[in-house]
């Protein structure tokens, strides 16, 4: 995946691979998968670059590339206070224009190690980019290792380490993804090694590559209950964080059967694209589309009760990064999956879908909020609300909407009748009243996280994400 300004604001996600570090390494074998092997790591190296990231300007005030909300991060931070004025801080001071560069600087050091003497080597060819950011650096990074005694920091925390990595391994249902995932598109990491790298700093990009011909690897975030040792605390939380670790594991099987597939005579990828950054990519965009609906599918499979509303917001999310037909794609994909289910696997579904997109493509559009954005200020009674749409809109008798009061402070509304839902202009206008909160500012969003009835075009597309108006209070 790629980082763009379109990256959305809850998770900013991103792929990529890597190398062992075999004090850290930590394998489980799946009897299910042929004996393939799962490692969950969470290398020296690797840390090394994430609290160095951490301790930058950028990474202090940026809200989503490191995580800060637990212990460990605060420990970090009084650990290393005395050595924030080393000159590899400010030289590694990235910025979300520079995301190519803050990502090879964390990725890449997966495959070095660092003896005793604060040296480092390399000990793999893999770059994650075409730069070598991390390399660039290394003797500014053996100097601040050497000086903060890096090493003793690291060895004082292995007990909870080990604990994230237990947890990681026992909540995320890796089993179930690899049998699944095999399944349905061949055991195409048969006799390859597939690494799990993680940190709980790294927070919003997540990367997959292969390292090398032998050597996959994806880089995730680790979920705030796995880095507080708890657990998730109920289903709708253990669906929703799994897709994290889903999308990245997917790329290994989509993508070998997309290359195959002549993606390219059937899906334009600039009739699907919004300011993605992967347009220009080959087939990237589609990848994407692709990953995030076979999510839908085995999300269905192990969580039934819940799992369309935690895939809408994923699909919320997707829209945010750019892929703005992601909800009408994915839908389509589970419809022609139940259809031919025991006959078809999800890789032989490709021919029918890509007929789909050919024939579709060239009439889609996505449906907008005219008056975005725009202000209302609390009345003292119920509020009016009249909304305009950039084309017809089904007519629903009951739609929900989130007031957002902050970053994790929300409220989910539904508006029906006894709102006086009133819809004209053939779906194109509506209007409706409701009483809001008199709270300082805030937003009213439409078709966002919480979100169980969506507002959708007549076309069947979802009005594009976080469309909504500022709300002023008294």
């Amino acid at each position: 995946m790629i980082y763009t300004k379109r990256s959305p604001i809850w998770v900013l996600l991103l792929c990529l691979a890597a190398f062992v570090c075999k004090a850290q390494k930590q394998d489980i074998i799946l009897p299910d998968t042929h004996g393939e092997i799962i490692s969950v790591e969470y290398p020296e190296v690797y840390e090394l670059s994430n609290i160095i990231l951490a301790l930058t300007d950028y990474g202090i005030n940026d809200k989503w590339q490191v995580r800060k909300d637990f212990d460990y991060y605060k420990e970090m931070r009084a650990y290393f206070k005395p050595y924030e004025d080393h000159p590899l801080i400010d030289s590694v001071n990235f910025s979300r224009e520079r995301w190519q560069e803050y990502l090879s600087f964390r990725t890449d050091a997966y495959v070095f190690t660092l003896d005793e003497n604060y040296e480092l080597k390399r000990v793999n060819d893999f770059q994650s980019f075409d730069i070598k950011a991390f390399d660039k650096y290394q003797a500014l990074i053996e100097d601040f290792a050497k000086k903060s005694q890096f090493k003793a920091f690291f060895n004082s925390h292995k007990v909870y380490y080990k604990q994230i990595t237990d947890g990681y391994k026992r909540e995320y249902l890796l089993p179930e993804m690899k049998s699944f995932l095999t399944k349905e598109f061949g055991n195409y990491s048969s006799g390859k090694k597939y690494a799990i790298v993680i940190s709980p700093f790294a927070y919003a990009q997540n990367l997959h590559r292969d390292i090398d011909s032998a050597w996959t690897a994806d880089f995730t975030p680790v979920a705030k209950p796995i880095i507080d040792g708890t657990g998730f605390s109920n289903v709708e939380e253990k669906s929703t964080e799994i897709h994290t670790l889903f999308t990245e594991m997917n790329h290994g099987y989509v993508n070998p059967i997309t290359e195959k597939s002549e993606v390219e005579k059937k899906f334009n990828e600039q009739l699907w694209d919004d300011e993605s950054g992967y347009s220009g990519g080959g087939e990237a965009v589609f990848n994407e589309y692709m990953t995030w609906a076979v999510f839908d599918i085995f999300n269905e499979s192990y969580f039934p009760d819940i799992s369309e509303k935690i895939n809408l917001n994923w699909h919320f999310q997707n829209d945010t990064r750019g892929f703005i037909y992601s909800g009408l794609f994915a839908r389509k994909l589970k419809e022609l999956y139940h259809k031919n289910r025991g006959v078809k696997r999800i890789k032989d579904l490709y021919p029918e879908i890509l007929n789909w997109t050919n024939e579709i493509q060239h009439s889609l559009t996505k449906p907008l909020l005219l008056n975005d954005s725009d202000t209302i200020t609390v009345s003292t009674d119920k509020n009016i609300i009249n909304l305009s749409f950039s084309e017809p809109m089904v007519e629903a008798p009951a739609f929900d909407l989130v007031l957002q009061f902050g970053q994790w402070e929300n409220e989910v509304v539904e508006i029906n009748k006894k709102n006086n839902l009133t819809w004209t202009g053939n779906g194109t206008k509506l209007s409706f009243q409701v009483v809001l909160p008199p709270k300082k500012e805030y937003y009213l969003l439409l078709n966002w996280w919480g979100v169980a009835k969506p507002l959708t075009s007549k076309k069947g597309v979802d009005l594009m994400a976080k469309s909504g108006l500022l709300v002023k209070g008294n």
